[in-house]
C-alpha cells in the first residue's frame, strides 16, 4: 500500500483494538464516522457496480453518503490487511448474505494460507469492521438511545432468559446491560453466518466460541458492541 493510503486510513480511522493468540489467529477492529469521511471519485471509482446501484437507489443523501463512505472505508481497511490495492478486491456474499472476500491474488500481508474473514456493523453514523485471521468474527454495535423503552423492546428483541435479566436489574445499569446482550446475539449470528432469528443461532452443535465487549463514547454518543471470535476454548466475556 502506498504511503498516501497509509495517510488517508489514518486521518479517519479509530483502531479500537487487536488481539493475537497463541494459535495464530488474530482479529482487529476499526471504527469510523462515516459523517466526517471526504471520498472523491477515484474512490468511489473502486466500487462495484452493484455498490453503485444499491446507492442510487437510496432516496435520502444522508444514507446514500454514508453507504458510499462505508463502502469505501471497508476497501481501506481490508486492502491495508491484505496489501491488495481497493479496487481489485472482490467483496461477495454467502448464501445467508456474509460478505467475504475474493481474493484475485494472496495478499503480501496474508502469511501462509490464512484465510482473512471480515464482518461490518453500523449504528447511526459509526460504521466498525472486525478483520480476523484463521477464524470467523462476527460484530455488532449500537448507539445507545436514551428514549428508548428499554423494558418494552427487551420483550421483543432479547430470549427469556436475557429479557428477565434485563426486566430485574436497576436502573441505572438497564440501558447498558440491555445493549449488552442485544449485541451479544446479533454478533453471534453474524459470526456463523447467519440470520439472529435462524435456527443455527440456536443449536447445540454450534463452535466453540469467544466473546468480547466494546464500550466506547464518540462525539458525546455512547457506543455498545459485542465481537464473536471462533475459538478452540470457550471462555467468559471480557473487555476488548
Amino acid at each position: 500500500m502506498t504511503s498516501t493510503m497509509m495517510k488517508q486510513v489514518n486521518d479517519f480511522v479509530h483502531r479500537f483494538g487487536h488481539e493475537s493468540f497463541s494459535d495464530n489467529r488474530s482479529v482487529s477492529v476499526w471504527f469510523t464516522d462515516l459523517d466526517q469521511q471526504q471520498t472523491d471519485m477515484a474512490q468511489l471509482s473502486w466500487l462495484s457496480t452493484d455498490e453503485h446501484a444499491k446507492a442510487a437507489r437510496l432516496k435520502n443523501p444522508l444514507e446514500r453518503q454514508r453507504y458510499l463512505a462505508g463502502r469505501v472505508f471497508t476497501r481501506l481497511i481490508l486492502s491495508e490487511v491484505t496489501g491488495i490495492a481497493p479496487e481489485k478486491l472482490e467483496i461477495i456474499r454467502n448464501q445467508c448474505g456474509k460478505p467475504c472476500l475474493s481474493l484475485p491474488t494472496v495478499g503480501r500481508r496474508l502469511r501462509s494460507k490464512r484465510l482473512l474473514r471480515f464482518n461490518v456493523s453500523h449504528s447511526e453514523n459509526f460504521l466498525c469492521i472486525a478483520t480476523a485471521l484463521g477464524c470467523d468474527v462476527g460484530i455488532d454495535i449500537e448507539v445507545e438511545n436514551p428514549g428508548l423503552d428499554i423494558l418494552a423492546i427487551s420483550h421483543t428483541c432479547l430470549d427469556q432468559e436475557d429479557n428477565e435479566r434485563v426486566q430485574c436489574s436497576s436502573l441505572n445499569e438497564r440501558s447498558l446491560l440491555f445493549y449488552q446482550l442485544w449485541t451479544r446475539g446479533e454478533a453471534f449470528a453474524k459470526m456463523l453466518g447467519h440470520g439472529v432469528d435462524s435456527d443455527h443461532v440456536h443449536r447445540t452443535s454450534a463452535p466453540p466460541w469467544s466473546l468480547r465487549s466494546l464500550e466506547l463514547t464518540l462525539e458525546e454518543k455512547q457506543i455498545v458492541g459485542s465481537l464473536a471470535i471462533a475459538t478452540p476454548t470457550t471462555t467468559s466475556a471480557s473487555h476488548f
